[in-house]
């Protein structure tokens, strides 16, 4: 068709959609009968609405039936003109700013990602792969389903995680691929009674979004006796998302390890003075190649600051054995990854602000045993102030979607400060880390 596909988040509220529809000025908007009341209140905010349609059987005002329309309509007679670098997707991810950020991924950008996993994870048109992450997340959408899409594999689309649903799809369905990240796989196992489902069919398991610790890894071999070992993707949005991958052969053998540069893809780590470091050393991740996106939807000005010389700046730090392959250090900017979800911490404190009661706020990352992270705040309350967490919980759910939601939120008097006057994000975190994480599994 030549038309730009963006997919929304379902569990964003309206004050989060009406900035991402501000931002992309959709003029046809699809939906379905969970999500068109807050879609519709979104859209007719905008000064110049889209075209409204739901895939419900009874839509709310101002939408028209989907099916209706497809059906009243004869295809189109022309083929329009597309080349490779031509815009597809318009995916919208976290950043540092609060704000998400629209990134734009050509053709080229999609069918390179894919040329690579089905190079790298060995994905062959005979598979039966389990679709369990959501499609407005670029690892399930570019990962997993075009490139099966591509190759005319069978896909299995979970709705929502469940594991005794799970289960029972890979026996039902004989599914040989299991895509997903450490928090679905740490749930998966935590599961009773697993043992009574047939996994022989089962192959091929791929993880990313965070680090799949071995202990994990070890407890799905014995679940999934024919797999090989776990593909450990390293991925960002901006770059198709695919960048390095772990092969299942290595998966035991490297710790902490996201594997080599995937083929087309091309990586090097920089100091600040944009000297690449030695082995051993870290440094900052710069990606070229033809899975590189084409820049922020319209912002020049933040895609030049991104993209210099060819080379994409990701703000994530790793280093590099002597064999080349990454290990993922720390992420530079300010993104907490929970449960495979990215939280701006910025947006969060953004809404904290907006209440009355708070003075300065603060939120980041702990590390959890399921969710990889979990979002924590420190607050401190301005002058003849009270309110409490839950109050404050519940102020937060009409801002922000629910992942965001601090699970902790702690009152001081003042927040630890650097030398400049800038919020100790590390110190917060020695706070309030715990000696031993708690152990869910």
């Amino acid at each position: 068709l030549g038309a730009l596909f963006t997919p929304l988040n379902y569990r964003l509220t309206e004050p989060e959609l009406c900035f991402l529809l501000a931002d992309a000025e959709p003029r046809v908007l699809v939906t379905d009968g969970l999500c068109q009341n807050i879609v519709g209140q979104a859209a007719y905010s905008m000064g110049n609405p889209p075209r409204l349609f739901s895939t419900a059987a009874e839509t709310a005002d101002g939408f028209k039936r989907y099916e209706d329309v497809i059906n009243a309509h004869k295809p189109l007679d022309r083929q329009t003109s597309l080349t490779a670098d031509d815009p597809c997707q318009l995916l919208y991810t976290s950043g540092t700013t609060g704000r998400p950020k629209g990134v734009v991924l050509s053709h080229a950008n999609v069918c390179w990602n894919a040329v690579n996993m089905m190079h790298v994870r060995r994905d062959r048109p005979e598979d039966v792969a389990l679709l369990l992450g959501p499609l407005f997340h670029a690892a399930a959408l570019n990962s997993h389903f075009t490139t099966r899409l591509a190759l005319g594999a069978t896909q299995v689309i979970m709705q929502k995680f469940d594991p005794e649903r799970l289960m029972r799809l890979v026996q039902q369905e004989r599914v040989t691929a299991i895509p997903g990240n450490p928090t679905l796989f740490i749930m998966l196992l935590a599961h009773g009674a697993l043992g009574r489902y047939d996994t022989a069919s089962v192959t091929t398991l791929s993880s990313g979004a965070d680090k799949l610790p071995d202990r994990v890894k070890r407890n799905l071999f014995e679940l999934f006796p024919e797999a090989d070992g776990v593909y450990d993707i390293f991925g960002i949005t901006e770059c198709g998302p695919c960048i390095s991958c772990l092969s299942a052969e290595d998966s035991m053998i490297k710790t902490a390890c996201v594997g080599l540069p995937l083929p087309f893809v091309q990586v090097k780590l920089v100091d600040e003075s944009d000297q690449q470091v030695p082995v051993g050393q870290v440094g900052e991740i710069l990606v070229k190649g033809p899975t590189v996106m084409q820049g922020y939807y319209r912002n020049p000005e933040r895609t030049a600051k991104a993209i210099k010389n060819g080379w994409f700046y990701s703000g994530d730090l790793a280093r590099t054995d002597d064999e080349g392959y990454l290990y993922i250090v720390d992420r530079t900017k300010d993104i907490i990854i929970s449960g495979g979800e990215n939280v701006s911490a910025r947006e969060v404190e953004e809404a904290f602000y907006t209440h009355p009661a708070v003075f300065k706020a603060a939120v980041f990352g702990l590390p959890h045993s399921k969710w990889g992270e979990q979002v924590t705040a420190a607050v401190v309350l301005a002058k003849d102030q009270d309110v409490t967490s839950g109050q404050l919980s519940e102020y937060l759910k009409k801002r922000v979607a629910g992942y965001k939601i601090p699970r902790s939120i702690h009152f001081l008097n003042a927040l630890p400060e650097s030398g400049v006057g800038k919020i100790s994000k590390t110190k917060l975190k020695e706070m309030f880390t715990p000696n031993n994480v708690q152990q869910e599994m």
